[in-house]
């Protein structure tokens, strides 16, 4: 493994995203490949899956989000989380002070159906500013966390315009400040735009690929609101899922929440409720839980689909979005 320096090297930072306080300090280097690191040349088109090596993840090919463990783990949770069991057992999920999710874009160039950030339902040319991640990673440094995982997703995050500037940020803040983080990118994996930015990461990036074509695949219907669902009035909203544990604090461009899908929701109703700064590690963010866990179909249990299935609380939704937008 090459030492920071190497690594700060061969990264060029441009200079308005330089940051002095707080011992983060970004400098520009005078060489360097637009904010990539290339350890070799004629590197595969697409970057290891998540936990496989480059070879293993072209053997293998895709990530699937629908696995036989998954629905069982969700079904579990859908009795776990009715409130005769919480009153005896407690809540069974607590947002991750360890891991964090951010969608940096709602970019995409899939239309899969039952997306869970709405870029097919409500497209959006939306883009997280390099200064939100700037800023994240300086209270992160102030507040002493270490995170183990940082995700970065979408949309596709690949199309975001300043992807290389995003990832040096956070690989220089890896550097000085948190040397085991595994930095992630999810990707579909899709088209020669996405698949040229895979290519100019550095190694060290994890990439997590779906390997996604038009064909559309099995998806939660994360449309089906629960509050529209008679099966869901005994439940508590309060508690969360399993994503909040396992994916992580969710960071937007419309701000903090327990996990990043409630950030796209909240993009679509226009609430407004993620928080402005990183939350205290004491903040179980259950407001938003019971807010947003209401109207996502990823709470507790439901038969995936290729179909899109949408209820009565999401029509009116995305009727809502689409009249603002009209007015903006």
């Amino acid at each position: 493994m090459r030492s920071c320096a190497v690594v700060q090297k061969n990264m060029k930072i441009p200079n308005n995203l330089k940051h002095e306080s707080q011992g983060i300090k970004l400098e520009p280097s005078a060489t360097g490949a637009k904010g990539a690191i290339h350890e070799k040349k004629g590197s595969e088109p697409f970057a290891p899956r998540e936990g496989m090596g480059q070879r293993s993840a072209a053997r293998s090919g895709i990530h699937r989000n629908i696995t036989l463990k998954r629905l069982m783990l969700d079904f579990g949770q859908a009795i776990r989380c009715q409130q005769p069991m919480v009153r005896i057992l407690g809540r069974p999920f607590a947002r991750s002070r360890r891991r964090v999710e951010i969608d940096i874009t709602y970019r995409c160039n899939m239309r899969c159906l039952n997306c869970n950030r709405s870029a097919t339902q409500a497209p959006a040319a939306i883009d997280m500013p390099v200064a939100q991640i700037k800023a994240f990673l300086h209270d992160s440094v102030a507040a002493g966390i270490r995170w183990e995982r940082i995700r970065l997703l979408g949309g596709e995050p690949t199309l975001h315009p300043e992807l290389s500037a995003i990832v040096t940020l956070l690989e220089t803040y890896r550097c000085r400040h948190n040397p085991t983080l595994r930095i992630v990118i999810c990707t579909n994996g899709s088209g020669p735009q996405v698949r040229n930015a895979l290519s100019a990461l550095s190694p060290k990036i994890v990439v997590k690929n779906t390997l996604k074509s038009d064909r559309q695949r099995l998806f939660r219907p994360f449309n089906l609101a629960p509050v529209d669902q008679r099966r869901h009035r005994f439940a508590d909203f309060g508690c969360g899922c399993r994503i909040i544990e396992d994916c992580g604090l969710g960071l937007t461009p419309q701000g903090y929440y327990p996990c990043a899908i409630a950030g796209g929701i909240d993009r679509i109703f226009g609430f407004g409720l993620g928080r402005r700064s990183l939350p205290a590690v004491d903040d179980e963010m259950t407001d938003l839980l019971e807010r947003f866990c209401p109207l996502c179909g990823h709470f507790g249990f439901a038969r995936p689909t290729r179909k899109p299935r949408i209820s009565r609380t999401w029509r009116r939704g995305y009727e809502r979005y689409r009249r603002r937008q009209t007015r903006i």
